[in-house]
């Protein structure tokens, strides 16, 4: 999880960086009060299926947590990033990721609700070989470092 907060154009939003740095994937308008899953933080890591957040439609001010958007939705973009030079600037690559989300959908995680606390969490555990290489990579003597150090 690389980026976790307030944009005035996304409002709340979720950036995650791909393991290998390839990829970034970006979840905007999240819903007000309550935009993502009660754990998650800068720095957590995250596999396909986790539920991160939840689709609202914030955004598009300067007052943060404010609803200014008519269609409750879920704005997510994939970046490509062959070098650095792509992150920011004139040379980012951005996927329209409808037809993906399409395919994924046939593909989704069931989920269930926790009554008790209102959020929603994947039925099924997985083991992501990347995630877990990941983790202990940046686990160093029971210390959690960040992927940037």
């Amino acid at each position: 999880m690389e980026a976790l907060g307030w944009n005035q154009y996304g409002g709340w939003r979720i950036g995650i960086r791909s393991f290998d740095g390839k990829r970034y994937y970006y979840y905007a308008h999240l819903r007000q009060n309550f935009p993502y899953a009660l754990n998650l933080e800068e720095g957590s890591v995250v596999t396909a299926g986790d539920v991160i957040g939840y689709m609202g439609h914030t955004g598009y001010s300067t007052v943060e947590n404010t609803n200014n958007i008519e269609t409750v939705h879920l704005h997510w973009g994939l970046q490509l990033i062959f070098d650095e030079s792509q992150k920011e600037g004139d040379n980012e690559i951005w996927i329209d990721c409808y037809a993906l989300t399409r395919f994924l959908y046939k593909n989704r995680s069931l989920t269930e609700k926790n009554q008790e606390t209102k959020e929603w969490f994947r039925h099924f555990q997985m083991k992501d070989p990347c995630a877990i290489a990941f983790q202990e990579q940046t686990t160093v003597s029971g210390n959690q470092l960040s992927a940037s150090q």
